[in-house]
């Protein structure tokens, strides 16, 4: 015997839909493309977000000090993970440190390295003095900045190795000593490690590189000053320029402010997209409705003839558009999920500033968020097909039928 299944509201919307595939994966890819757009735009402004807050809590240093026409150079370094090598004087370190208002000075040494045995593409190498480090010690959780040894290094969240395991640069082999989480910025993709060991790479690749990263001893490539609480970065980076016009500043202030307008930029943009989608999917899918109601009149009268009520017409008609928003809107959030997280590192290095994706938990929010906006918009486009059934007369509907 066959077995006997009762014939819901929630069933027969789904036989009308398998009935009418055609139709109904049309439906579900309008809404798919929305909850795509909505959910990937929300993606992409929390992560700009949380990568500017990021950025500005953690960065330590209040202005940064290059060579002469490096400063563009150096936001490349820390915001789009490029790999360069620059160097300048080191007296100037001892200069500025001398100088009313400038409360610390860390140097760094940046060593662009063509190949290592981590990475496919040029990484970023970034030498520090622990003795008066405070930036980079701000990035390091796992570990004390200050207890890394000679030829050991700490790399970034993109560069593929493991603790313990080494890493060969210039033909030497380095320790893998611990490895930052996600920061959002370039130091993702970069190695860390003391001066000692950064010149000590720097002198052998004069020997042994087909592309040596430089010669000499006790060099630095920036600084990192720390300001005390009553100087405006603005006006000590005209001092330091004013006084060493052989160097260039660069203002962790307007770097934020910068951020600041492209997120707003991005957002704005993003809104605009989706105010017009949104529009245009709310159109469409009414007048799809509208139209498979006016050509579904005869198999609704055929319902009234069997005793059906209005009511169950049109928790049917409801029921089917819910579903279709539904299976939508998980299709268009698989396919985000899978993009933004897939092509995350694509993403942040041609946006070329500070991207950090939010937790599993913000992003379940968000997808939650996303779906409920994608079935009251279905709702929303279904309920003028729903006020026409209630509107249709009973007689005119079967005699359609007949």
């Amino acid at each position: 015997m066959m077995e006997k299944r009762r014939l819901t509201t929630f069933v027969l919307a789904v036989k009308n839909l398998k009935k009418r595939s055609f139709r109904s994966k049309g439906l579900m890819a309008i809404v798919a493309v929305f909850a795509f757009t909505i959910f990937c735009g929300a993606l992409l402004s929390q992560s700009i977000r949380l990568g500017r807050n990021y950025m500005s809590g953690r960065m330590g240093a209040d202005i940064m000090v290059v060579p002469r026409g490096y400063a563009l150079e150096l936001q490349n370094i820390l915001l789009r993970s490029e790999s360069g090598t620059f160097y300048m004087d080191e007296n100037l370190a001892e200069g500025i440190a001398s100088m009313a208002g400038i409360e610390k000075v860390s140097p760094q040494l940046y060593i662009g390295s063509l190949n290592a045995s981590c990475c496919s593409v040029p990484v970023q190498l970034i030498g520090y003095d622990p003795k008066c480090d405070f930036t980079i010690k701000s990035w390091m959780t796992s570990m004390d900045s200050s207890k890394l040894g000679f030829e050991e290094v700490v790399t970034g969240s993109r560069v593929n190795s493991t603790v313990g395991s080494q890493i060969w640069l210039f033909g030497q082999p380095l320790i893998v000593a611990a490895k930052i989480d996600d920061t959002g910025m370039g130091f993702d993709s970069a190695v860390f490690m003391t001066m000692e060991t950064a010149q000590h790479l720097i002198e052998t690749s004069a020997k042994t590189a087909v592309h040596p990263a430089g010669s000499g001893k006790d060099r630095i490539s920036a600084l990192f000053i720390k300001l005390s609480d009553d100087i405006e970065p603005s006006a000590a980076a005209k001092t330091i320029l004013k006084q060493y016009p052989q160097a260039d500043v660069v203002v962790l202030k307007d770097m934020i402010q910068h951020i600041s307008g492209v997120l707003k930029n991005i957002r704005g943009l993003i809104y605009g997209i989706q105010a017009l989608l949104w529009i245009v999917s709310v159109l469409f899918l009414i007048v799809i409705f509208t139209v498979s109601t006016n050509e579904r009149k005869r198999e609704f009268g055929l319902f009234l003839a069997m005793g059906a009520t209005r009511k169950k017409l049109e928790r049917l008609l409801m029921t089917e558009a819910l579903l279709i928003c539904v299976i939508g809107a998980l299709c268009g959030i698989a396919a985000a999920c899978f993009i933004m997280f897939e092509f995350r590192l694509l993403i942040a290095v041609s946006l070329g500033i500070p991207y950090l994706l939010p937790t599993t938990g913000s992003t379940i929010i968000l997808a939650v968020i996303t779906l409920l906006i994608s079935i009251l918009n279905g709702a929303a486009a279904c309920i003028y097909s729903v006020k026409r059934i209630s509107r249709l007369e009973n007689n005119a509907m079967i005699r359609e039928y007949e």
